[in-house]
């Protein structure tokens, strides 16, 4: 009697097919979306199947940020010019999170650093060498900019959030503008919060939707890069850095706060 033999996934099924089939869910329904389950239901194939590619979720959300920070990667060579490497980097960081939003805040417990995250960091400390001062500097100027874009991204899908809030309520023909509290109200009416009565005024005259406009990334970039240009030009550091201390590497068991 032959002996059976278990069935073979699917030819198109791997690893990289798993990751963007995930991708492409948490793009079009959020993170949340994204289970073992819910994959396997798509690709045709057992859930059990997909361990055989990736250990765990966390494991897929790894690999997933990593396919992200791909789309950071500038392409070779660097710009000799630092500024313009970190410019580059800058707008390639949120072109990739503007097209994945969820991975602004997608964490794991996983600690493995992954290849494309890791030639982002390769990169990063190029343009730290390029800038030519203290590392410290350098350090600095990297997470000043990486800090930049990662709040513009999260403001900018707020903004989207609220958006998308405010044009529900149109549709179903509720007041669309801000919820202002009560003693807020009577902060605006009292004149101690003049300028922000004339700011939600101006939105609501505006008709559209109340809502404060996109803020320009171009512009704040430009804004930081002059700023450390003139710092490391100058050599004034000390108010980056806030003492160079406090750039030491974090102990690995936490001190007792003193009493």
């Amino acid at each position: 009697m032959p002996v059976e033999r278990s069935p073979q996934p699917p030819a198109a099924t791997s690893r990289e097919a798993i990751v963007a089939a995930a991708m492409k869910l948490a793009d079009e329904e959020g993170l949340e979306a994204v289970s073992m389950r819910r994959l396997a239901e798509q690709l045709g194939v057992a859930t059990m199947t997909l361990y055989t590619y990736v250990e765990s979720k966390d494991e897929l959300i790894e690999l997933m940020r990593d396919e992200v920070a791909r789309a950071t990667l500038v392409p070779e060579p660097l710009p000799s010019d630092w500024r313009e490497a970190l410019r580059q980097i800058a707008h390639r960081t949120r072109d990739a999170m503007a097209a994945h939003p969820w991975a602004v805040s997608a964490r794991s417990s996983g600690v493995r650093v992954r290849i494309n995250l890791a030639r982002h960091m390769e990169q990063s400390a190029r343009v730290v060498e390029a800038i030519g001062a203290d590392p410290k500097i350098g350090v600095a100027a990297i997470c000043a900019v990486d800090d930049y874009v990662i709040g513009h991204c999260l403001r900018l899908r707020s903004r989207q959030r609220v958006l998308r809030a405010r044009r529900a309520a149109v549709a179903a023909g509720e007041e669309p503008g801000p919820a202002i509290e009560p003693d807020v109200e009577a902060a605006i009416e009292s004149g101690e919060l003049t300028r922000v009565g004339r700011i939600f005024a101006a939105r609501a005259e505006s008709g559209r939707l109340a809502v404060a406009p996109e803020s320009d990334f171009e512009q704040g970039l430009e804004w930081l890069l002059h700023g450390l240009e003139l710092a490391v030009r100058q050599g004034v550091y000390e108010w980056m850095l806030g003492g160079v201390e406090a750039l030491g590497e974090e102990p690995l068991v936490e001190r007792d706060e003193p009493r």
